[in-house]
């Protein structure tokens, strides 16, 4: 009886198992169903110049992994299995509590582990050196501002099985190197953490830590980035050590629209679209694009403001936030997002201030960025 019934349920899963992939393979020739266009693949060629095709089976693999009809809802449902009932992510994105999503890249930093060399944390401090010697030579201050990982700033929300490391970070010892050079930082690890209090009463659900409502958080529970008030506390901290007069943020309209996509979100639900709280000030009023913008990721932006004077700033995604208070703040502002940064864009644009913002995961990036000044 017992090997009739193993034998039945081996028919049965069997069947499951082809009846699944024949409703796949059929389903590709739905329209809409297949999201090849969306995956940037093509079908491989049984035939190719030199006769059949060798490869065939493994190029066939991954393009049907990639293009197989609906995959977008069937990595939604998996997704959330996965996050809801196991707290776990994918290979992108680490499920933390409180509903909070991290970023697996910036796991070795919080672990320390693969940290930095020393020769590495050198030639970064040396590159970020020569860029400062170049806008300093030519009348303008300069400062360097790494954003912090979400990480470092809401620990408690990370997963119990990862330890934050007690060690010194790339980012200490990078502050350092550039503090041996005279190089100005403005470091807003401590004002965040400072700024991130007042935690409602209620629990996690796990490992006890205390839930942060949305209307104190500076970081988006399902976006890798700082919101709107943890950009406004690096502002102030950048606005106080370059000296220029902040946007008054008191006689700006606020708002929490809840319609932001959180790009962790996006990367765990393609096919979903979530929204996370947005908390927003109206900076409509207070300056102008006057670059083609289409959004906050082009490569190159430039403003006209109420503010005085003007600044270079050599950003990546964190500094998005920022744009709106930096822009209303001087008269002039240009927001370049390439590496290597082009620094001798000063010899055409007499920025007063120079700014070099990037995210504390990809500071290895830096090793070389001032290309264009030694170049």
């Amino acid at each position: 009886m017992v090997i009739i019934m193993v034998k039945v349920f081996k028919f049965i899963f069997c069947t499951l198992f082809f009846a699944i992939c024949i409703f796949f393979l059929a389903a590709m020739l739905i329209p809409g169903a297949s999201n090849v266009a969306e995956g940037g693949v093509t079908a491989p060629k049984l035939f190719d110049e030199s006769g059949i095709n060798q490869d065939f089976g493994n190029q066939y693999e991954e393009y049907f992994s990639k293009a197989f009809a609906f995959r977008g809802k069937v990595v939604d449902i998996y997704s959330t299995i996965r996050e809801r009932l196991f707290g776990e992510g994918n290979d992108q994105v680490v499920v933390g509590r409180d509903d909070f999503l991290f970023f697996s890249e910036t796991i070795d930093n919080y672990l320390g582990t693969n940290p930095m060399t020393d020769e590495e944390i050198s030639a970064a401090a040396d590159s970020v050196a020569a860029l400062a010697d170049y806008a300093e030579s030519r009348g303008a201050k300069f400062l360097f501002v790494a954003a912090p990982n979400k990480n470092h700033i809401y620990p408690e929300y990370m997963p119990s099985r990862y330890i934050m490391s007690d060690q010194p970070t790339d980012l200490d010892r990078l502050i350092q190197e550039l503090a041996d050079r005279g190089v100005e930082v403005a470091d807003p690890r401590a004002a965040l953490i400072a700024a991130k209090g007042g935690t409602d009463s209620t629990e996690a659900e796990a490992g006890g830590a205390a839930r942060n409502s949305d209307d104190n958080l500076l970081y988006h529970r399902r976006d890798t980035h700082w919101n709107e008030r943890g950009a406004r506390v690096a502002a102030e901290l950048i606005a106080e050590k370059l000296g220029f007069t902040l946007v008054n943020f008191d006689s700006l309209e606020f708002s929490d629209k809840h319609d932001l996509r959180g790009d962790l979100d996006t990367l765990l639900y393609p096919d979903s679209i979530k929204y996370d709280s947005n908390p927003t000030w109206d900076f409509s009023e207070q300056f102008i694009y006057t670059s083609a913008f289409s959004s906050t990721m082009d490569m190159q932006i430039t403003t006209r403001g109420a503010g005085k004077g003007k600044l270079l700033i050599f950003r990546d995604s964190f500094a998005n936030a920022l744009i709106p208070m930096l822009a209303s703040s001087f008269e002039e502002a240009r927001f370049e997002r390439a590496i290597p940064y082009r620094i001798d864009l000063l010899d055409s644009f007499d920025a007063d201030y120079v700014i070099v913002e990037i995210t504390e995961r990809n500071l290895r990036s830096l090793i070389g960025s001032d290309e264009r000044v030694t170049g």
